[in-house]
């Protein structure tokens, strides 16, 4: 079914003419934000919420006038983060939503895009602010110059919205991050991956794979040198190309906000397309981090209904000369274990060792000295006792110079998983 975007004029004013509260809930207040004609023939349309007064902790949409079955709002803040909120959302006439996006934090709102199940005729849609006292005071900096509908500051209702998020970078140090590819760090972020950005155009694709699990947003970190971000692309698990950004200059030694995906996904790769700039330190360097999704790590968390109930605890890349000795840190939030399992990418490595430090204090030292091919897995190997709480665990190991199999000229990635 052939599917258009159909972005019209906001019909009513918005907030600053409503300046009586709505509704009062505690110390919040619903405020009408804006109404809004919509042709029910179109899936999707744009509220434009530019000149909404002061700023909100979260929305909600009601069915002013005939029913509505919305399947996704997406809202835009001024800050360039985007949420997406996909769940069936079935209007009768007079009926609101539960609320949407509520956060802790005053946020200003450009713009909001639903999509809603095509039937016939025309229904009005309100769009209401959940506001506190602090927020109704906030005003606009300039900084905060509201992207319209049309995808530009100062933009208004009637264009294409563009589907790409707007990126706000913030310095950062200089170092290098340390972190553990694959492993989840203080907070539930991950670093999938890093690169480095030559001066001409670069292309690279950085693998993740829905093993690792599910993640609602990303973000980069940039060192070194300049770039300029030509695209960046999210393949979904299910194959699904997403656009998060185009276009924008990010500066050495900064970070991006966190950029949305679409709900919880599972992630099979992030393309990037990027130039950087010529200069006397050389290249850049990008760093690619993802967040895992509420509620996907910890005991009872979604991640155990995957790969077996399997859990990835960290993964490093093998190095040719000698074994290496890597350490990957058990986080708090992975509770008790009761068996590990070492699996290897793109090529084969000699596995020598491998050693278990309990959270107790004790440890057991497993040796190995065997060769396990690329895309194999050595175990499980069944740990002393009932869930043990691990602490760490030490790895010695080596890429194989000879491995016809290989993928590329690269190192092997060795992965480590635990299972409860």
């Amino acid at each position: 079914m052939f599917r258009r975007l159909l972005m019209v004029a906001v019909a009513f004013p918005v907030a600053g003419v409503f300046a009586a509260a709505e509704a009062q809930q505690g110390n919040e207040a619903l405020v009408n934000l804006a109404s809004k004609d919509i042709s029910l023939n179109d899936d999707k349309d744009c509220i434009d919420l530019g000149n909404a007064v002061g700023a909100y902790n979260g929305i909600r949409v009601r069915a002013k006038k005939g029913d509505i079955f919305v399947t996704r709002v997406s809202v835009r803040y001024s800050d360039g983060s985007v949420h997406n909120e996909d769940r069936s959302i079935d209007l009768k006439e007079g009926e609101r939503s539960r609320p949407i996006n509520a956060t802790s934090g005053d946020k200003f709102i450009d713009h909001v895009n639903v999509t809603i199940r095509p039937s016939k005729g025309k229904a009005t849609l309100d769009v209401l602010g959940i506001q506190s006292p602090a927020g109704a005071k906030r005003k606009r900096l300039p900084l905060d110059k509201p992207v319209g509908c049309g995808g530009a500051a100062g933009g208004t209702a009637g264009k294409p919205a563009d589907p790409t998020q707007q990126i706000v970078a913030k310095p950062t140090d200089g170092k290098a991050s340390s972190a553990t590819p694959g492993k989840p760090l203080a907070g539930g972020e991950v670093l999938f991956g890093t690169q480095s950005v030559g001066f001409g155009v670069d292309r690279d694709v950085i693998r993740v794979g829905n093993e690792i699990g599910k993640f609602d947003r990303i973000r980069l970190r940039v060192l070194d040198n300049d770039i300029f971000l030509n695209d960046l692309k999210v393949v979904y698990g299910n194959g699904e190309p997403d656009t998060i950004a185009v276009n924008t200059e990010i500066k050495k030694d900064s970070r991006t906000n966190w950029l949305n995906l679409k709900g919880d996904r599972f992630i099979k790769e992030i393309q990037l397309s990027y130039r950087s700039k010529p200069s006397v330190k050389g290249q850049a360097r990008v760093e690619v981090f993802g967040e895992y999704a509420e509620g996907w790590l910890g005991p009872q968390g979604e991640g155990r209904k995957f790969n077996d109930g399997w859990v990835l605890l960290g993964a490093q890349t093998a190095g040719f000369v000698g074994f290496d000795k890597d350490t990957i840190q058990v986080g708090k939030n992975e509770g008790g274990f009761t068996k590990i399992r070492v699996t290897v990418r793109d090529r084969a490595i000699t596995l020598n060792e491998l050693r278990i430090v309990y959270a107790n204090g004790a440890d057991d030292l497993i040796p190995i000295k065997t060769r396990v091919d690329a895309g194999s897995t050595y175990g499980p190997i069944d740990l002393k006792g009932d869930k043990r709480a691990i602490e760490k665990i030490e790895a010695r190991y080596r890429s194989r110079f000879i491995d016809k199999e290989a993928k590329g000229k690269g190192n092997a990635i060795v992965e480590v998983w635990g299972r409860h």
